[in-house]
């Protein structure tokens, strides 16, 4: 649960605004060591949701990243070639659509908003261990 105060530091870290105060993340451990951290966020893209699931490694690099739900036309997902090129990034990362990430033509909103959604799963994550 975030509080105002938190949200407020999160989006400047993240450059997009935070619509929720509960997300929900997941940890994976080998004994007493953690080795991964996943977390979910679901947000509105056109006038329906999208859930992405970012998994990090213990040193807040993304190493996987699936959407998990998307109710907007098929033609406006993001392919899992493009979701790729947040592998290894964190949060030092900038992470700019058209300058830092590749454009999706006839996608903009889609790719503009999962790369929102990256970032602001980025700084939960800093926020939770930093």
């Amino acid at each position: 649960f975030l509080t105002d105060g938190a949200i407020s530091l999160l989006e400047d870290k993240a450059k997009s605004k935070f619509t929720n105060k509960i997300y929900t993340y997941y940890e994976i451990y080998k004994g007493n060591r953690r080795l991964n951290t996943a977390i979910m966020d679901t947000h509105i893209l056109r006038s329906r949701t999208q859930t992405i699931f970012v998994v990090f490694d213990n040193k807040g690099k993304i190493s996987s990243t699936e959407i998990l739900a998307f109710y907007e036309p098929g033609e406006y997902i993001m392919s899992k070639k493009w979701l790729d090129q947040f592998l290894g990034k964190n949060l030092k990362n900038k992470l700019i659509p058209r300058k830092d990430i590749a454009r999706v033509s006839g996608a903009t909103i889609s790719y503009n908003e999962t790369t929102k959604a990256i970032r602001r799963t980025l700084s939960l994550y800093n926020y939770i261990y930093n």
